[in-house]
């Protein structure tokens, strides 16, 4: 007799070479064990937590590199019983790269959508995911010359939480989003509020990574995963203070920030930069990558994105690896750190009286006013650490999602010929903005070449090879480290005649 897994498993990646699983059950008598192919004795789940009536699992196994590549099966029981995921799968298969080999990531953002209207809208809406997932199918076939792909890096937006506002599940929630401002600020969360919110979120992960092929990639792929706003919900951190610090916004963080822990970083501090920090920064090694996941949504607020303490931690670990060889540094921001310039628009909301619908999605760039100082603080760090002389043939990524665009920016530093690459994939599920809103959009914004603080350090937006400068189509990012050295990016776009790609030397 087969038991339903509700949602997962969820395949993840652990500082230390650590590989999680990670699964939502209904209540069991006993734990349930991870067999791994090839390894004898099977792996209990700890239960970490009760989700929304339900318990969630974690079972963890190292997993050393061997010669060759390795395709490694496992499946999971409760006492003689297989457990099966939704879609009837009962058994699923990962890829561990050789040693030396160089390994295929895949980068995604904004696996969701903003409206009911735009998800209607969208034919076909999880056609991304299918790539996805046939391609590591065939890849571990062996079809052809790629390795499987071995890491899933996905960037923000995991999740869209927005409805929360307005769903027939939350209706305290919506006696209070029909009240005056200066009484939702003062209003008490309620027993029922607290309930209906906890319970939103772990439906919300539940439905939306439901997918036939979104979830065998979660099965599959080993991921890292960071959040931005949607996941919280749209536009957390760049409301005025008294909105954000009102007691019914800081209970739906709360409970987001709980479904994340959960979901996301599956309950687990491996990866966690500083585990005893308000900050969720992730850090880890994977072959010849340094990944850096920058959690720019916890501690944002108008004024800042990552706090005095966060900071210390982010330069502490990059201390660390100075004394440590790192040939290429990944780095993710949820939002782009190169992209178009925001300031005509947000001169334009000065002048009104008002929070436009559209001012949080402003203010949430790092080129506005109030985080312009904090990006170029975070460009600096950076390029101070390629600048040392055992790091200056380092490759540094800025991988980003947000914009429902792709796109591809530099950072260079003339003087000391020194730069970053900005890759931008956005999204795998959000449609790009329409002609007339993306007309809008390049009327209203520049992206001329910008000087950062001191004039000898410019970002700058480049054109990827095969495209246009904006990828109006849906898309995800491949990375992988060729024979010559550079990091090779190809977008997989919905719109298959684009087959943009670059190749990142330093």
């Amino acid at each position: 007799m087969s038991n339903p897994i509700i949602c997962g498993p969820i395949l993840g990646f652990e500082e230390g070479g650590y590989y999680t699983v990670c699964l939502l059950t209904d209540p069991m008598p006993s734990p349930p064990t991870l067999e791994i192919s090839g390894r004898t004795a099977p792996v209990p789940f700890a239960r970490k937590a009760t989700v929304g009536g339900h318990e969630f699992w974690r079972a963890e196994i190292k997993i050393a590199p061997g010669a060759k590549g390795t395709p490694v099966q496992y499946r999971v029981r409760i006492k003689n019983d297989p457990l099966v995921d939704r879609h009837g799968r009962a058994e699923w298969t990962f890829y561990v790269p050789a040693r030396k080999e160089q390994p295929q990531i895949a980068f995604a953002s904004c696996n969701g959508f903003s409206s009911a209207k735009l998800a209607r809208d969208t034919n076909e809406p999880y056609a991304l995911w299918d790539r996805l997932a046939g391609q590591q199918q065939k890849r571990m076939a062996r079809e052809g010359n790629d390795p499987p792909f071995s890491l899933l890096l996905m960037g923000g937006d995991q999740v869209y939480a927005d409805e929360i506002w307005e769903t027939r599940r939350c209706p305290e929630l919506q006696r209070w989003n029909e009240l005056n401002s200066k009484k939702q600020n003062a209003a008490r969360v309620t027993v029922a509020m607290e309930s209906e919110i906890e319970a939103f979120y772990a439906w919300l992960y539940v439905d939306r990574w439901k997918d036939e092929q979104m979830s065998l990639v979660f099965a599959s792929i080993p991921s890292v995963m960071m959040w931005d706003d949607h996941d919280i919900f749209d536009g957390w951190g760049s409301y005025p203070e008294e909105r954000q610090a009102c007691p019914v916004f800081q209970k739906v963080f709360e409970q987001a920030a709980r479904a994340f822990d959960i979901f996301q970083l599956r309950c687990s501090p491996r990866n966690r930069l500083n585990p005893s920090a308000s900050h969720r920064t992730l850090r880890l090694r994977f072959g010849e990558y340094h990944l850096l996941a920058l959690d720019n949504r916890s501690e944002r607020t108008l004024k800042q994105i990552m706090s005095e303490p966060h900071w210390q931690d982010v330069k502490g670990w990059l201390a660390k690896l100075g004394r440590t060889p790192v040939r290429n540094l990944l780095i993710m921001t949820g939002l782009p750190v190169v992209y178009r310039s925001f300031a005509t628009v947000e001169k334009l909301f000065e002048n009104t009286p008002w929070h436009e619908e559209l001012e949080d999605d402003v203010q949430d760039h790092w080129s506005t006013t109030g985080h312009q100082a904090e990006r170029m603080r975070l460009v600096m760090v950076l390029l101070n650490f390629l600048a040392e002389p055992a790091r200056r043939e380092a490759k540094a990524v800025l991988l980003s999602g947000d914009v429902h665009v792709g796109a591809l920016g530099r950072i260079w530093d003339e003087n000391r010929q020194i730069g970053m690459t900005q890759v931008i994939s956005s999204g795998i599920v959000h449609p790009p903005p329409t002609t007339l809103a993306w007309t809008g959009l390049r009327l209203m914004t520049s992206d001329n070449p910008e000087p950062l603080g001191v004039e000898e350090v410019m970002a700058e937006m480049l054109t990827p090879v095969g495209s246009d400068r904006y990828l109006r189509s849906r898309n995800f990012a491949t990375l992988f480290t060729g024979t010559d050295e550079k990091i090779w990016i190809n977008w997989i776009c919905e719109d298959e005649k684009l087959k943009p790609s670059y190749a990142i030397s330093r």
